[in-house]
């Protein structure tokens, strides 16, 4: 009967444990944090790239529960950007963290810490385009870099997909600092895809 015990001690054990886990999981994901906000941003980061704008968080309070957030591309020159921020990102994100207090605009140049860039840089570049990928593919897009150019502030990308995110992509890069110009190259397969690329070269110098 001793040994019947035990086991069921164990069992509970681990059904305890793999509830714990199970709940920390849930804590993760509801944690107030920039992973977490940036996560539920995923939600509305497609609609924003696809009207050729784009939005980043730089920090979170933890404390006043305040997030500050940039507004990128046509977002941040928008006459409407503050309807953007409350009916939009605002709503999205009390969804996801019902204790949310405010939800602030800042510029980049508020949140450099002094860190002032001197020229167009890959790590730059590919920061950029590994934050646009998610709501890219959530479109039905494919992204990639194909080069970068410091000195004459050039990014060569390939894209696949709409004209209309294509065009939300570009503004995006072009908010990069010290990028003059955003080329999109045909696909060394474009054997299959004759007609984008055609599109592509038009649009390129149309």
């Amino acid at each position: 009967s001793s040994s019947q015990t035990a086991t069921t001690n164990d069992d509970d054990d681990s059904s305890v444990a793999t509830d714990g886990s199970s709940s920390s999981n849930d804590e993760d994901l509801s944690a107030f944090n920039i992973k977490n906000v940036d996560r539920v941003l995923e939600e509305v980061r497609p609609y924003l790239i696809s009207d050729g704008g784009n939005v980043s968080v730089k920090r979170v309070d933890e404390e006043t529960m305040n997030v500050y957030l940039t507004l990128e591309g046509a977002c941040g020159s928008c006459p409407s950007s503050t309807v953007t921020m409350k009916m939009g990102i605002e709503r999205v994100l009390k969804e996801n963290f019902p204790n949310l207090n405010e939800v602030l605009q800042v510029d980049n140049a508020d949140e450099t810490n002094g860190e002032i860039p001197t020229e167009l840089t890959m790590g730059a570049v590919r920061e950029e385009v590994n934050r646009l990928k998610p709501a890219v593919s959530a479109m039905g897009g494919v992204l990639e870099i194909v080069g970068v150019d410091p000195e004459f502030g050039v990014v060569e990308l390939t894209f696949r997909g709409s004209n209309k995110v294509r065009h939300g992509v570009e503004l995006a890069v072009l908010d990069i600092p010290f990028a003059n110009k955003v080329m999109f190259v045909a696909e060394s397969n474009n054997g299959d895809n004759n007609n984008d690329g055609g599109n592509s070269m038009s649009l390129l110098f149309g």
